[in-house]
């Protein structure tokens, strides 16, 4: 009965220890922006709060385990099961992002400043971290994927966007030339340029009438070597235009 009251006592002292430690926990919890005043300091201090609460308890754990070993061995053995369940857990989240970021970059050979394409996710290559690859968007934003949640997924490359070019001007043609048979060889015509920008069409539109029996065609060409657009406009022309200018 005696040792049945002391494995009791242990239990309820282990209980008591544990809800004073949740409470302090709890406690430095609410009271940190008045500990730590400066912003980036705060930051850094609650990115690894987690981690220092889970440290502490798997602490607790050990000590209960030691606490409770000559008086409740049965208990003790639970609590150090549980500890080991929760070491194996944080070890397997903690290594298979390294894993799979180190088999990631071998298999596929990424590098800094490269675009690429995988799953839901568009952007830069910025960096590398032990456990996230670090993606840029389009907006501006900065992804941590874990490099766990990319293995089995394709991996597209994709190259930088070519800087598309444009050229505009102007030239008459006959009012009888204004049709849009008309307009559409103009823009055939320009598509078998070889300079022509097959991503972006041309754009052809009336202007304005000059005289009863003309009218001014404005053309927007777009290229990726502006170049070329002095021949273009004078191939145009020479085909097109009415002006002997």
């Amino acid at each position: 009965m005696a040792n049945l009251n002391i494995s009791n006592l242990g239990i309820y002292t282990l209980l008591i220890v544990a809800l004073i430690l949740f409470i302090a926990l709890r406690l430095l919890t609410w009271l940190f922006p008045l500990i730590i005043t400066k912003t980036e300091r705060r930051k850094i201090a609650l990115r690894y709060k987690s981690l220092c609460e889970l440290l502490i308890w798997v602490l607790f754990l050990l000590w209960a385990v030691q606490f409770l070993y000559t008086s409740n061995q049965p208990f003790a053995y639970a609590l150090f099961a549980i500890l080991f369940l929760i070491v194996a857990y944080s070890a397997w989240v903690g290594l298979k992002d390294i894993i799979a970021g180190a088999f990631l970059k071998a298999t596929h050979k990424l590098s800094i400043n490269e675009l690429i394409t995988v799953g839901d996710y568009s952007g830069k290559i910025v960096g590398f971290d032990h456990s996230n690859l670090l993606l840029e968007t389009a907006l501006g934003e900065t992804l941590y994927i874990p490099y766990s949640s990319l293995l089995g997924k394709v991996i597209v490359k994709m190259q930088p966007a070519e800087s598309i070019h444009r050229h505009s001007f102007k030239f008459e043609v006959d009012k009888a030339h204004s049709t849009r048979e008309d307009t559409e060889k103009i823009r055939g015509f320009i598509l078998t340029m070889p300079w022509a920008s097959l991503k972006k069409e041309p754009q052809i539109r009336y202007v304005t009438d000059t005289t009863s029996d003309k009218q001014i065609i404005e053309v927007t060409l777009y290229s990726i070597e502006k170049e070329h657009f002095q021949d273009m406009e004078r191939l145009i022309k020479e085909k097109f235009s009415t002006s002997k200018d």
